[in-house]
């Protein structure tokens, strides 16, 4: 990782000068995928899986989860089982009529590094277009 950071001063003879960070960036949690887009038509059920894994160096465990906003986005957490190092959160989303749905998920953790994930869910139901004979 590297990052430049532009510095001003009051000094008349180094009024700015750049002052450069750089060192390693370990991953504390792996999430796959980062937000969710579902995109079907009034009627279907449109389904994911997000998977989390936390690192072998900084493992963690999930407290719970929240839901923000809509109610027509299910979601459940699943704890790994046995060797399993991953958790899941199985997400589910219908609706009757063409309509937009987001949310969001929140986990909290007991990682003193990430104590809070979040996942954005985006569930898009369409009119089903017409074909012209």
């Amino acid at each position: 990782m590297k990052k430049v950071i532009r510095v001003k001063t009051d000094d008349s003879e180094k009024r700015k000068f750049n002052l450069v960070v750089t060192g390693p960036v370990e991953k504390v949690v792996e999430i796959n995928p980062v937000s969710v887009y579902l995109k079907g038509t009034p009627g279907e059920t449109l389904k994911s899986v997000v998977t989390i894994t936390p690192s072998e160096k900084y493992k963690f465990s999930i407290l719970g989860m929240e839901q923000k906003i809509n109610t027509k986005i299910k979601a459940q957490l699943m704890e790994p089982k046995g060797d399993e190092k991953s958790w899941q959160i199985k997400i589910k989303s219908t609706s009757d009529k063409a309509d937009d749905l987001y949310d969001l998920l929140t986990l909290k953790t007991d990682s003193r590094y990430r104590p809070t994930l979040t996942i954005r869910v985006y569930a898009i139901f369409l009119k089903k277009q017409k074909s012209k004979s």
